[in-house]
């Protein structure tokens, strides 16, 4: 009877350590969980920098969008009657 005793004896002291065990798992597995939270977050936060620095060059509020348009200049041409259709000169010359 003494021999199956001890052997429940083991096997008691076998499950504690397991359960012992499983909790520090448990514990290293949440701050892992957590650490890689804040990793994603850093990396969302990152994201969020490129783009908006992205939109930041592409639309520059200091540099108005037609202050680089290039205006070529029509030839003189004249339609039907000797009605001028444009000019190399500006608004100003017909």
């Amino acid at each position: 009877m003494r021999a199956k005793a001890r052997v429940m004896s083991e096997i008691e002291e076998v499950q504690e350590q397991i359960k012992v065990d499983m909790e520090a798992m448990k514990e290293k597995m949440t701050t892992m969980m957590e650490a890689m939270m804040i990793i994603r977050r850093m990396m969302e936060v990152n994201a969020a920098t490129v783009v908006a620095t992205n939109t930041t060059t592409e639309v520059d509020p200091t540099h108005p969008p037609g202050i680089n348009r290039v205006d070529h200049p029509t030839s003189n041409k004249v339609g039907q009657g000797g009605k001028a259709l444009g000019s190399m000169g500006g608004p100003h010359f017909v």
